[in-house]
């Protein structure tokens, strides 16, 4: 049987969110502008995908643009690059005030989402509440398991067997499951 070795640190994706507030009557240009902006970036290694919202009424007057790329490292490569530089002047007169951006990784990437979207995510508390909600019964079918037969091995190698068992579980089925599952309460 052959092993494999995962070398270097694994990534999850990343997804920043852009929000812009359009200068008076300047709205329908700048969704134009976001929809030009997210055709650049598809070009960029790692690029998983882009979500536009326009301007919603009362709700937000902003036009908010999420890209998600596959990595830190590659968002950044995106973010410095020339070509959004170029972008992001044009947009100077279709805006007004200054961008607001929020990064999104680590747990909220590991959520259930469309491929290819980037990953909204949901408020903290519910975020919260789907990580314990996955992590009690892998919690406890692994204490009821393994428990009785690493009882008396050293501690540190009891949680590491713990955390190797969890950790993928976490990340590639309880959280994307339970979030798919309740995916109305997570985004109403």
């Amino acid at each position: 049987m052959s092993e494999s070795v995962v070398e270097g640190p694994v990534s999850l994706p990343v997804t920043v969110v852009l929000a812009r507030k359009p200068a008076p009557g300047r709205e329908d240009e700048l969704v134009a502008w976001a929809h030009d902006i997210t055709d650049v970036a598809e070009g960029f290694p790692g690029h998983l995908g882009a979500q536009i919202y326009p301007p919603s009424g009362d709700d937000c007057s902003d036009v908010v643009v999420a890209f998600t790329f596959a990595s830190a490292e590659e968002l950044s490569t995106w973010e410095h690059s020339p070509e959004r530089a170029e972008w992001v002047a044009k947009a100077q007169p279709l805006v007004q005030g200054e961008a607001r951006a929020h990064g999104v990784s680590g747990f909220e990437g590991i959520f259930s989402h469309t491929p290819g979207q980037p990953v909204m995510p949901p408020p903290r508390w519910k975020t919260a509440t789907i990580i314990a909600l996955a992590l009690y019964p892998v919690s406890l079918l692994l204490n009821w398991l393994l428990g009785p037969q690493i009882a008396t091995w050293n501690i540190w190698l009891r949680v590491a067997v713990n955390v190797a068992i969890i950790v993928p579980y976490m990340a590639w089925v309880g959280v994307p499951s339970l979030s798919r599952w309740l995916k109305g309460w997570l985004h109403p």
